[in-house]
């Protein structure tokens, strides 16, 4: 029996790898057809898509410009204020100045929305350096032209029209404000479409104008289409958001089908292999977990028990000292504030996990965050007989941040300082860099042991070290990295000179906080120690 087990085993091996093979070449090839299609697809609705918010941005600007020079009155070009200015917020809101020039290229009536400094200025650019690249004596009466172009690093939109007046030529020129453009016209073109496109605008040197930068890892997905008639330095360029996922999909498959045959027999030791890696891996996992809900049993059980205790001798009427009941009272106080840290924490580190955290962004002061968690933590500190000293480096602007997260967050590294610290003084840290904000929470303890430096930040993680009985629920650094990282901060543990730890994060400030700073550190991992040098603050 045994020997016809194994023939049966010998047996089905190539029989799985010959199905496998034949499902995975007609799978590859109904793929092959379908991914064809889809991309075919998504091409064509995406450039309809960008044909139609190019034209959209067209026929705004023309219309501006065509109702802008309907009310210009060449018996009187000087009163172009009069006519248009009242008007302009409504008929023409991108329009910044309206100008009438005469045969001779002088300008015989100006108005402009802006001040008399700005008024003056452009008046400059627009007589010695726009006017004599517009070659108006060359332009056919009555045909609308447009002029992009930057001068001085300034993108300028020139409309204008050659007309006919009295026998002699005029011409009537609007200067749109880009910017304008950039601010009010371009976020609302995708208003509907946001969940399933990314977009830009670039210029000839295919610098970013607007929009996201993100979008060039688009590939061929990309489709880009110029304004051909008014923004025609510009490019707006659209892709759907699934584009990096499509072209990965059909680098897989290109893959798939230059290694059909071993890919086949692959399948099988790769599904065998993953089977024992994510038994092991949920071996390890059942394990961080069980130590994880032991250590909160603990945690829970202890003040729980010393809370019963004390509140029962007080129910029973056996304590009748008056100092007595107070220091009870005070004990029962602060065990249910140690009970609800532990809680707050667990729910809070729950939310995280499950992604239904969220965060009410607002600029403030993060040294008064800081200060106000070293004061909420400072009854536990006084128990412990521990000091803490705050310490602000430099003037540190506003940071844009949740201020019950970063709270939290402070707290947990105060918590940690003083369960690792062996009763040193602690020390708090607020120090401004060229673009973050930095808090160093240090103690003066044993510090951490270098090969633990990558894993403090984990989920359920304790170091284990024969000196230290401290005990906690292995969440509360995890707890800190998530937050930072959702500020688009970082997070990193080191020893400090002189004996100790000192865990630090950084915040980006305000007017970084859109995306620039997570670029600038995007090679930098929170397990790889202090930022770079040219983070840290000048002094």
């Amino acid at each position: 029996m045994e020997w016809r087990s194994r023939l049966v085993y010998l047996a089905l091996i190539p029989a799985i790898a010959i199905a496998a093979g034949i499902l995975g070449y007609f799978s590859i090839q109904s793929a092959r057809q379908f991914a064809r299609e889809s991309e075919q697809s998504v091409l064509a609705s995406t450039l309809v898509l960008v044909d139609e918010k190019v034209d959209r941005v067209e026929q705004m600007i023309i219309t501006s410009d065509e109702a802008v020079f309907h009310l210009v009155d060449l018996e009187r070009p000087e009163a172009v204020s009069e006519t248009w200015q009242p008007l302009a917020e409504r008929i023409s809101p991108s329009v910044r100045a309206l100008l009438v020039l005469d045969d001779g290229g002088e300008v015989i009536g100006y108005a402009c929305r802006c001040s008399t400094q700005e008024r003056r200025d452009f008046l400059k650019v627009f007589t010695e350096r726009i006017l004599p690249n517009l070659e108006l004596e060359r332009e056919r009466i009555g045909v609308l032209r447009h002029h992009h172009r930057t001068y001085a690093d300034t993108s300028y939109l020139i409309s204008y029209r050659a007309v006919r007046h009295a026998g002699r030529r005029h011409y009537m020129v609007a200067h749109h404000d880009t910017g304008f453009i950039e601010r009010e016209v371009f976020p609302t073109l995708f208003v509907h479409e946001e969940e399933r496109v990314s977009y830009n605008v670039v210029d000839d040197d295919n610098r970013l104008v607007y929009g996201q930068s993100r979008i060039a890892r688009a590939g061929d997905y990309l489709v880009g289409r110029r304004f051909p008639t008014t923004l025609y330095g510009w490019r707006l360029q659209i892709a759907p958001k699934r584009a990096p996922e499509l072209i990965v999909r059909g680098a897989e498959q290109v893959y798939t089908e230059s290694a059909l045959i071993g890919l086949s027999f692959a399948i099988v030791l790769l599904g065998v292999g993953f089977l024992i890696y994510a038994a092991v891996k949920e071996s390890r996992l059942n394990a961080l977990r069980s130590e994880f809900i032991a250590n909160v049993s603990h945690e829970l059980k202890t003040p729980l028990s010393v809370v019963r205790m004390f509140s029962e001798m007080l129910m029973t009427g056996r304590v009748r000292d008056e100092k007595k009941r107070e220091q009870y009272l005070q004990i029962i106080a602060r065990e249910s504030e140690r009970l609800t840290a532990l809680i707050d924490n667990v729910l809070d580190f729950s939310a995280i996990e499950r992604g239904k955290q969220t965060y009410q962004m607002r600029e403030g002061d993060l040294a008064d965050v800081v200060a106000r968690a070293i004061d909420t933590f400072r009854y536990r500190l006084e128990r412990e007989n521990l000091e803490v000293k705050l310490e602000v480096v430099g003037e540190v602007p506003a940071v844009r941040f949740d201020e019950q997260a970063i709270l939290l967050a402070v707290m947990n590294l105060l918590d940690n300082a003083m369960k690792y610290g062996a009763g040193s003084t602690i020390e708090v840290t607020i120090e401004r860099g060229r673009r973050h904000a930095y808090v160093r929470v240090r103690d003066h303890g044993p510090g951490i042991p270098d090969e633990h430096h990558k894993r403090v930040f984990e989920r359920f993680y304790r170091v284990r070290n024969g000196s230290s009985s401290a005990r906690g629920s292995g969440i509360g650094l995890s707890l800190v990295k998530r937050i930072v990282e959702a500020h688009r901060g970082r997070a990193w543990v080191e020893n400090a000179a002189g004996g100790g730890a000192r865990v630090s994060f950084s915040l980006p400030f305000s007017d970084l906080a859109g995306g620039g700073t997570a670029v600038a550190l995007s090679s930098w991992r929170n397990d790889a120690g202090p930022p770079p040098d040219d983070e840290i603050a000048e002094r």
